[in-house]
């Protein structure tokens, strides 16, 4: 069973899965996050004749009430089987409430966005200070392959299993199979605890026929939800249309792939790689691409 908890979606991480999945690279964990969600931003509000603050301020308030909404509703069904109280979930709530105004990112993130001077020393000890602070509350995310096993793409008897192989795995933080050759050159594994983890990835549970492809589809559709729903929101905030605010996220993020692309060829031909007649074909082969949407990847 490859990786199949890759593809699962608690409703608690709703923060997470609004973001990531409207399709507009709003909030993605990358180190250039914060000057691409700028740019992406402003060449919308521009293509939309808005400002900028509105349109911000639009898609902070629908991720808010989306996130909420979810947050209730998780909490609501935990109270109900008893696994927290109402006060247990009132002490949440009010943590949630009181983190401070700043992205809730990595410490290496945290500490780029210091060196840049995008965020002080302070505000970074509050943020640190905020997560320590955390309610002793039980986990409240849904167990890992609960909504598979709803939908009916997985089976309890499947989900069992890779639990159990994935409880298994070897002590070794931070490793996997793209690194473990890096790491033995490095020194910071031995060849006994690689051996270890490849064994352990072989015995990792077989998928039945088809399952894959199915939480694929599963996790497509409920971003295809969250998107629709957000975007919504978002219009019904700005008053405008909606497949007109759709239509401007699309054309500037066409534009942005294509100066990312431009710049990426440019870069290859300059070092050599490839010709400026390569690169030229290469880009034309791009821009050929049909106009469908993006297909699932197969097993």
């Amino acid at each position: 069973m490859r990786k199949i908890f890759k593809f699962t979606i608690a409703p608690l991480l709703a923060t997470i899965l609004i973001i990531s999945t409207t399709g507009i690279a709003l909030a993605q964990p990358q180190d250039q996050w914060p000057e691409k969600r700028a740019a992406l931003l402003t060449r919308v509000a521009d293509i939309l004749n808005i400002d900028q603050q509105k349109l911000e301020g639009a898609f902070k308030q629908a991720l808010q009430e989306q996130l909420e909404e979810a947050f209730n509703q998780r909490l609501n069904e935990l109270i109900t089987a008893g696994t927290v109280t109402q006060q247990q979930a009132d002490q949440l709530k009010a943590w949630l409430k009181s983190k401070p105004d700043i992205p809730a990112v990595g410490p290496r993130q945290i500490k780029r966005l210091i060196e840049e001077g995008k965020i002080t020393q302070e505000q970074a000890d509050a943020l640190k200070a905020w997560q320590e602070s955390r309610p002793d509350i039980p986990k409240i995310q849904p167990p890992k392959g609960k909504r598979l096993v709803e939908e009916g793409i997985l089976t309890q008897e499947q989900v069992d299993a890779y639990k159990s192989w994935f409880e298994s795995r070897p002590d070794l933080p931070k490793v996997g199979p793209r690194n473990m050759k890096r790491l033995l050159e490095e020194g910071m594994i031995t060849q006994e605890q690689a051996s270890q983890f490849q064994s352990w990835l072989k015995s990792r549970p077989e998928d039945a026929p088809g399952t894959l492809l199915k939480v694929r589809q599963f996790q497509a559709q409920k971003a295809k939800e969250n998107r629709d729903a957000l975007m919504t929101r978002v219009a019904s905030i700005l008053g405008i249309d909606k497949q007109k605010l759709i239509d401007a996220f699309e054309q500037a993020q066409g534009e942005m792939r294509g100066q990312a692309l431009d710049a990426k060829l440019q870069e290859l031909v300059r070092q050599g790689v490839l010709t400026q007649q390569q690169a030229n074909a290469y880009k034309a082969w791009i821009q050929s691409r049909p106009d469908v949407p993006r297909l699932p990847l197969l097993p």
